[in-house]
């Protein structure tokens, strides 16, 4: 498959790289640290004026009706940034009930996620951060025509100030998703501790929370969705590492070391030129798996499993590098190395880590091999 930006997608680009260059960066990260929230709440109405909120959102619920490309464009440019919002929570929602749900739940809830009413977010993590179908930590039992939720999730994308949770119970041998208030009686959600000081967490508990039949989801939308969140996590982790590496650069050009600048000893060049390799090899599988999602989502498991893999291992060894070669100012809390670290190894673990990635890619390819000799 060959790719190239559209000349929209290129627009969309340079829009989204100048927007959070304005808005984003290290004050905002540490602001968005010390808040309730956990973003900028003035911020994220500024990204809906500018429609990222409804990016995904069919025409139809009055959204702009693009695709993953898009939106990994959205999540790269925040990634650079480190840009604390809830974009990435609130769109996988709303591939949840695209996916998954019916005409009613979509008009219902589609239009007003696109208008920045309300946020959104999905819980299908177990508390202890797994993420495979057996280990969904909710429970569903039908009790008459409603149904009853009992049990938890954990490392839920800014699960605490989220109006609408869709959350993943297990409905017999099924997963479901059930759309439930934020405000319904038995639901509480707490802002869980987390390394990553710039990406709000927060755990889930459903105790007896009643739902009618109109809140059940009736497509299958669990592993479809953790697809999409590696796909699209794994642009935003691309787009952090190349800005970690970007600043190490500067950083190697301006050091002063010996009379010369340590980007000139060829140990330090080395160095930076292996993460650069990294880092486009990443932006490859990035950018492939966000254009097998929209036009072989056959190929999106192997494919986003790849790009959330290399994109993982490009974070966390340029940000790493970019403490280590900054020396001792590295390893201070004013500097945003740490900011960048912190990154790398919470979003490594989210929607599945690296064995769980490296499984999917086995997997994959043990039935191609299947096929082929089958055929």
């Amino acid at each position: 498959m060959s790719f190239a930006f559209t000349e929209e997608q290129a627009m969309l680009r340079e829009m989204a790289a100048r927007f959070v260059e304005e808005v984003g960066g290290s004050q905002a990260v540490r602001a968005a640290a010390a808040s309730e929230p956990g973003h900028d709440p003035a911020v994220w109405r500024q990204m809906v004026e500018l429609g990222w909120s409804g990016i995904i959102v069919p025409e139809s619920a009055g959204g702009l009706g693009l695709g993953q490309i898009e939106l990994s464009i959205l999540a790269a440019a925040c990634g650079r940034a480190l840009l604390p919002s809830p974009l990435i929570a609130t769109m996988l929602a709303a591939r949840a009930l695209s996916i998954a749900g019916d005409e009613e739940q979509c008009a219902r809830w589609l239009p007003p996620i696109t208008r920045g009413e309300i946020t959104a977010t999905v819980a299908l993590t177990h508390p202890e951060g797994r993420h495979l179908p057996g280990d969904v930590g909710v429970r569903l039992r039908r009790e008459g025509q409603d149904c009853v939720l009992d049990g938890a999730a954990g490392f839920v994308l800014d699960g605490h100030v989220a109006d609408l949770l869709l959350v993943a119970a297990r409905d017999g041998e099924a997963i479901r998703f059930v759309a439930i208030p934020a405000a319904t009686e038995g639901l509480a959600a707490t802002r869980q501790n987390s390394i990553d000081i710039g990406r709000a967490v927060a755990r889930i508990d459903l105790t007896a929370v009643r739902a009618g039949p109109e809140a059940v989801l009736p497509g299958d939308a669990f592993e479809a969705l953790l697809l999409h969140a590696n796909a699209t996590l794994a642009a935003e982790q691309m787009g952090a590492a190349a800005a970690a590496l970007d600043r190490t650069v500067d950083y190697a050009r301006q050091r002063i070391q010996f009379g010369q600048p340590i980007g000139a000893f060829q140990a330090v060049k080395h160095a930076l030129a292996d993460l650069a390799l990294l880092v486009e090899a990443a932006e490859s599988a990035v950018w492939y798996a966000a254009a097998v999602a929209d036009q072989r989502p056959e190929e999106l498991p192997i494919a986003a499993a790849t790009a959330k893999l290399m994109a993982s291992d490009a974070l966390s060894r340029c940000a790493a590098d970019m403490i280590h070669y900054h020396g001792g100012i590295g390893f201070t809390w004013e500097h945003d190395a740490h900011l960048y670290f912190r990154r790398a190894r919470a979003a490594a673990g989210l929607f599945g880590d690296t064995d769980r990635q490296l499984a999917i890619i086995a997997d994959g390819m043990t039935t191609d091999r299947e096929m082929l000799r089958a055929a």
